[in-house]
């Protein structure tokens, strides 16, 4: 019994390699910037709503609170040129912040102008329509007047 010469399997490996570089290039595109929706801050354009707003405490992972199930609704717009605002409003209260938004690989970086200079950085994914953004936050959990160091997980849909 002849077995298969080796250089026959390594010429069609190689040409099946061949073939995957070529579509893998091509999957992966050309050009200055990268072409994948998930990496083009395009992405974020557009009205986005809470799902949910889930602050967990820093010092005790197991305390959390979801202020959409409390009845707060968040929403967030973002403009083409990274401008964006967001607005939370609660059972008895509202604010809102603004400035531009960039993505800078994983995270988006909010730089909030108004009602104060601040900066900040979520990471962020993609699951169906949503966005998840996971960031640091404070948040008054026992409701004492003092705020502790807290993680927010926003899932956001577009509205």
């Amino acid at each position: 019994m002849n077995s298969p010469c080796p250089l026959t399997h390594t010429r069609k490996g190689l040409r099946l390699l061949l073939v995957m570089g070529i579509l893998t290039i091509d999957a992966v595109g050309c050009g200055d910037g990268p072409t994948e929706p998930d990496l083009n801050p395009d992405f974020m354009v557009g009205e986005w709503l809470a799902e949910s707003l889930v602050l967990t405490i820093v010092a005790n992972p197991e305390v959390t609170a979801d202020l959409v199930a409390l009845g707060a609704v968040f929403t967030l717009l973002v403009q083409p040129p990274g401008r964006y605002t967001a607005i939370l409003e609660g059972v008895s209260q509202s604010s809102s912040t603004s400035g531009t938004l960039t993505v800078d690989g994983a995270f988006v970086v909010f730089m909030q102008e108004l009602p104060i200079t601040d900066e900040s950085m979520d990471r962020w994914e993609r699951s169906d329509e949503s966005v998840i953004l996971v960031g640091e936050s404070e948040f008054d959990f026992n409701l004492d007047g003092t705020t502790e160091p807290a993680t927010l997980r926003r899932v956001v849909i577009p509205n």
